[in-house]
């Protein structure tokens, strides 16, 4: 791991030097839909920093069943408590009954100095990471998070550390996404069970994940590589931009197969070959596994015919088009003042494709489609939330789900209804119905 990080220095003092750091407030202290946990655990070994636990974890979630990781980078996004307000992300974890988990083991911004000390796991970040999930186990009362299976992702420096815990731990890693750089653990054969998505940018300059992948993959590990084919510099193309369209379904496929049956456990399962598929990566050409004609131990590896198909359309796009609606508004509410009726609701974000925005209905017809103007540093695009080349969100938190109609009286009847608009423009069916007659709100 020594000469890794050397290999690596160089590569993330460029980085360091051709950024502009990004400051970031203090966390908000509010805390909705779950329990936003925040302590420091002491830097041990040859550690620089201190570390930081971010971690949030659902209401009313029951057992633990997972630990899934969102691990920075070495400096743009050099922070983590803003993936505490990724509406996409928390709900992945609310689907599997999951701690979202942003571990910081740097302070500040990070620098060029402190990056290869944190990323390699054996100068004491792998045992400050337990030591993390002790403690979390601790104060939020649920003991089983000390040994229930990780999801693991991680960026740049994130995805060196991401890696060589998967080479560190394979009995407890389900699945791992490794976004612009990482380790070479295909000389340890418990890895191959471990399903690895590998992510480069068509121009990175840390283009090392295609080597990885191909070092695994020829032994039988279960693991792809994708590449972003819309990035315009070697900078550009480090970043993360849209991954998590095809990083968030890959997750969620693993975790399916390989997370125990009964919440709490922490054997893993392994993948169910029959659904696997292959992926030829200079044609894009995917078939079954028990049918694929070319050299197997070559293509990617994907755990179904969803994510084959998925990996394609983002191959040559950068981006992948979620055809299915988003989950429906619901719980509303609404009170009435003067010519004023204000609705809020509730809504649980796409998984595929989060949220972009909301039509409100009047009387079952559109009636207005709310306007956000919250940009991201990547992308131009405004909407509800969308999140920034760090893969963090924004804005943090997300806006209070709401519409005020200020055209009302007391003597008119209207009935509100509101449906979900993914970033794929798709929208869900409409809302139950809350309606307003003569002054009076009826649900």
């Amino acid at each position: 791991m020594r000469r890794n990080c050397i290999r690596y220095s160089i590569f993330i003092i460029a980085i360091f030097f051709s950024i502009a750091l990004v400051s970031f407030k203090q966390p908000p202290s509010t805390k909705a839909d779950g329990t936003i946990y925040e302590f420091t655990v002491p830097k041990i070994d040859s550690m620089i920093d201190d570390a930081t636990c971010y971690a949030w974890i659902p209401e009313n979630v029951g057992t633990i069943r997972t630990v899934i990781v969102h691990l920075h980078g070495c400096t743009r996004e050099g922070d983590a408590w803003q993936m505490m307000y990724d509406i996409q992300w928390k709900e992945l974890a609310r689907k599997w009954h999951a701690v979202l988990l942003a571990p910081k083991f740097i302070t500040g911004s990070g620098n060029s100095k402190t990056c290869p000390n944190w990323y390699n796991p054996d100068n004491g970040t792998d045992k400050v990471f337990l030591q993390m999930l002790d403690m979390l186990s601790s104060k939020s009362g649920h003991p089983e998070i000390k040994s229930v299976p990780w999801a693991l992702w991680g960026h740049s420096g994130g995805s060196i550390w991401t890696t060589t815990m998967v080479g560190k731990h394979p009995e407890r890693v389900a699945v791992a996404v490794a976004e612009a750089c990482g380790v070479d653990v295909s000389d340890k054969p418990a890895t191959f069970k471990v399903p690895v998505l590998h992510h480069n940018g068509i121009q990175d300059l840390c283009y090392n994940n295609a080597t990885l992948f191909a070092n695994g993959r020829k032994k039988g590990a279960l693991w792809a590589h994708a590449v972003n084919p819309v990035v315009e510099s070697a900078m550009d193309g480090h970043q993360v931009h849209d991954l998590r369209f095809l990083a968030i379904p890959w997750i969620d496929a693993c975790l399916k197969d390989r997370l125990p049956e009964k919440a709490g456990s922490a054997a893993l399962r392994d993948m169910e070959g029959s659904k696997a598929w292959l992926g030829d990566t200079t044609s894009r050409t995917v078939a079954a596994a028990s049918s694929y004609k070319g050299d197997k131990l070559s293509a990617c590896w994907f755990p179904n015919r969803e994510i084959a198909e998925k990996w394609v359309e983002y191959m040559a796009t950068g981006n992948i088009v979620d055809k299915t609606p988003p989950p429906v508004p619901h719980d509303l509410v609404a009170s009435y003042w003067g010519t004023n009726i204000l609705v809020r609701w509730k809504a649980d974000a796409d998984l595929e494709s989060g949220i972009k925005t909301f039509i409100i209905y009047r009387d079952g017809i559109e009636y207005q489609t709310l306007q956000y103007k919250t940009q991201t540093r990547f992308s131009k695009v405004t909407g509800y939330q969308r999140w920034n080349d760090g893969d963090q969100p924004g804005p943090i938190p997300a806006p209070e789900m709401a519409f005020t109609d200020n055209t009302v009286n007391d003597k008119v009847t209207h009935t509100y209804q509101v449906s979900t608009v993914n970033w794929s423009d798709v929208k869900s069916e409409k809302s139950k119905p809350i309606t307003l007659e003569n002054g009076r709100v009826r649900y």
